[in-house]
């Protein structure tokens, strides 16, 4: 019940009505980035349009007691995961990839200047390899202390992280690598959207 599972239940619902859906989620409520207030009207729209709903609740195609937990005991005719990200860095050093974090690690980290670090912090290679978007760890240090809170993995942080590294490549050319300039927290990060079918959203 995350951006991709509601949107694709809603938008299923509104055009085929007589499909019967079940949505489920292993978090204590759908839209779990969202705000409560945010989840709860999208989780009402839901109902109201008779979509099933199932929390905290892991998916377990193969166990007969999942089925039963989400009322369909001989299972469904058709299933969707829609479970977002994962990594796909493979062909990163490991010594540069992270051991956890969504979709269970693989994610490259990165310093607040963007570069490629290797898991003890210390820059990888010469400085030049930087990390932007979706393939970098997300975040830098660790609660309550962080230098850069966990960032979604989505586009606006992308597009500023991309435009960052090249001031600093800029820079790096240009001969000044004690100029580098710190990140900052993308525009973008914090703002969500997701539709409830082709004439409501959230």
């Amino acid at each position: 019940a995350g951006f991709i599972g509601v949107e694709w239940a809603t938008e299923i619902e509104y055009f085929f009505p007589d499909i019967k859906l079940t949505i489920i989620d292993a978090l204590p409520r759908c839209l779990g980035p969202l705000p409560d207030s945010a989840a709860e009207y999208c989780s009402e729209y839901m109902h109201a349009a008779g979509i099933k709903e199932f929390y905290d609740c892991k998916y377990d195609a193969k166990s007969p007691d999942f089925w039963k937990k989400v009322e369909l005991p001989d299972g469904a005719d058709v299933e969707y995961v829609c479970i977002g990200v994962k990594a796909s860095n493979y062909f990163m050093p490991k010594e540069t990839l992270s051991d956890k974090g969504p979709g269970g690690g693989g994610w490259i980290h990165f310093n607040k200047y963007m570069q490629v670090t290797k898991k003890d912090g210390t820059v990888w290679g010469d400085g030049s390899v930087f990390a932007v978007g979706d393939c970098n760890y997300g975040c830098i240090g660790s609660p309550p202390n962080w230098e850069m809170p966990p960032v979604p993995k989505i586009s606006y942080p992308g597009e500023e992280q991309a435009l960052h590294a090249c001031v600093n490549l800029n820079l790096m050319q240009k001969g000044k690598k004690n100029k580098l300039q710190p990140t900052w927290w993308p525009w973008g990060a914090g703002m969500f959207a997701t539709s409830l079918g082709p004439h409501d959203a959230c």
